[in-house]
């Protein structure tokens, strides 16, 4: 799914989001029916995709645009369809940070233990005051 040479992502639908995909472009290839855009006022907009069906897996993916040009992808990856949260009720540390161990091991199946590129780089993070763990790939301004 993410390509390590050029940062692109790969569906399995054969859609490619590359770090020049515009946000019409995205918007266009209408990778799930749950999808949000949030528009923030300053110029950075967030996409958010919900449940793409990827090699038996589902994410949820938040595409960070400055205007047109894409900056950074933020997604959680899990095996069923994700469900509308109960809220912080539902939230459960250990979880976590199970998927976080869960998110590195994929991270480094997808692009190996290196994580950083011409194109820019990738990680995972457990965030505790933000309640969750998330793959992220920040764009460098070159790769634009």
């Amino acid at each position: 799914m993410i390509d390590k040479d050029t940062g692109s992502l790969t569906f399995g639908s054969g859609k490619i989001v590359s770090p020049k995909t515009s946000l019409s472009e995205l918007i266009a290839l209408k990778l799930s029916e749950e999808h949000e855009e949030r528009k923030l006022g300053n110029g950075w907009i967030h996409y958010i995709v919900r449940n793409v069906e990827e090699s038996g897996r589902f994410l949820n993916l938040t595409f960070i645009y400055h205007e047109e040009s894409l900056y950074s992808v933020s997604f959680v990856v899990d095996g069923s369809p994700f469900k509308s949260s109960g809220g912080w009720g539902y939230w459960d540390e250990q979880r976590e940070r199970r998927n976080a161990v869960i998110y590195e091991e994929w991270l480094s199946g997808e692009i190996g233990a290196d994580r950083n590129f011409t194109w820019g780089s990738a990680w995972v993070t457990y965030d505790p005051k933000g309640g969750g763990s998330s793959i992220g790939i920040k764009y460098s301004i070159t790769a634009l």
